[in-house]
């Protein structure tokens, strides 16, 4: 008896060895305006999804973060507000549909007004996004005049059919808004011109409530080009925008990828239907792949560096020659692969590269519940390293 209970002791011993949990690294401390990766957000639950982040860096350095949020029913934008460089996050409003009944579906966009307009002060932060449901897609425009507490709705910038991404459809997808000229911009989409399975187009207001004509940014003569997810920023050296986008042919492919990213550079961000559409390729044998994001940093010689990101890796694509479509380079970042993701530089901190994180594409609706993320790392960390290892 007195064996078999030493016997049991020693088994019982031997389980809790190897029950211990094995000691960890502890993780970096996340310090206010420092680097560090992937610090969260917002943690998912139950069978949400997030995707598509988007932010505003408001003037005095706040920044707004959102993102589409799968799974709650009517769908509504989560804002989140940072005001240490993304170290911690406050929940701060939800951004809802109120007018139409659809819920906001996906694909938000923030930007604020740097100068008076239509009745609404400088600092007052706008979102869109599209509002969907089997009776159509609409681009709405709404305002906040308390930093993202509470939204009043403005106005219908564009409406399209229900959501369908086969040619021959007819909604509209993807805004992206701009203060330009005494104007804001609203860039998205479009799959209502029945010459083109989708181009990208703008729509521009001096009162945030009526707006112009259809202009059309990227429209290619073949049928089934389907140019999408319009971006735009600012290159002061060169004194030009560029767009950024992506670009599927049917089922081709260019360099290994089927939506290759292109970008045009114009003297002002209503004229890019003149210019030129430009790849990304890296040594003639690396593109990027899908829905796109740029940035540009001071940091990084004569004409600062353009900062690209795509949806399929952690990767960044970066350009120090005013976009010389001959020297693009690849760099490591610590940060994953997003739907979507946004890249940032902070303002007044151009070695500041702030990476938004969430689920990608192909993993939405298998519960992984990947946490929304925001990663800040040294970009002249990630310049000078091409062995994959970037540290914060």
């Amino acid at each position: 008896m007195v064996g078999l209970l030493f016997t049991s002791a020693l088994l019982l011993q031997g389980l809790a060895v190897l029950a211990a949990p094995v000691d960890e690294p502890p993780k970096p401390e996340v310090r206010p305006w420092g680097f560090f990766t992937n610090n969260t957000i917002y943690q998912p639950v139950g069978n949400q999804s997030v995707t598509y982040p988007r932010f505003a860096e408001l003037t005095d350095g706040t920044i707004l973060a959102t993102s589409s949020l799968s799974g709650p029913r009517p769908a509504y934008f989560p804002i989140f507000e940072s005001k240490d460089g993304g170290a911690s996050w406050t929940w701060v409003s939800n951004m809802t549909d109120q007018v139409n009944g659809w819920g906001m579906g996906a694909q938000p966009a923030l930007a604020e007004l740097t100068e008076p307009m239509g009745g609404f002060d400088a600092g007052t932060v706008l979102a869109s996004g599209n509002s969907w449901s089997n009776n159509g897609t609409r681009i709405d425009l709404y305002a906040s005049t308390d930093r993202a507490r509470t939204w009043q709705f403005v106005s219908h910038i564009a409406q399209g059919g229900r959501p369908n991404t086969t040619n021959g459809a007819d909604p509209i997808w993807e805004p992206y808004l701009m203060v330009y000229n005494h104007s804001l911009i609203a860039f998205y989409s479009d799959q209502r011109d029945p010459d083109h399975g989708q181009k990208l187009a703008h729509q521009t207001s001096t009162d945030l409530v009526n707006w112009g004509p259809v202009v059309d940014d990227v429209a290619y003569d073949l049928y089934i080009a389907r140019p999408g997810m319009t971006v735009v920023v600012y290159i002061p050296p060169i004194k030009k925008y560029i767009l950024v986008h992506e670009f599927p042919i049917g089922n081709s492919s260019s360099h290994g990828v089927n939506y290759p990213v292109y970008y045009r550079l114009a003297d002002s961000p209503e004229d890019f239907r003149f210019s030129e559409g430009l790849p990304i390729v890296i040594n003639n044998t690396t593109a990027p792949n899908a829905s796109p994001y740029v940035t540009w940093s001071p940091a990084g010689g004569e004409f600062g560096t353009i900062v690209v990101s795509d949806a399929d890796n952690a990767v960044v694509y970066t350009n120090q020659y005013g976009g010389d479509v001959d020297k693009w380079e690849l760099h490591e970042t610590p940060a994953g692969a997003t739907y979507s993701r946004a890249i940032h530089i902070l303002g007044g901190r151009p070695d500041h590269l702030m990476i938004f994180g969430g689920e990608t594409f192909d993993d939405m609706g298998l519960g992984l519940r990947t946490p929304f993320t925001a990663t800040v790392v040294s970009l002249q960390a990630v310049l000078e390293d091409r062995a994959g290892k970037v540290k914060n």
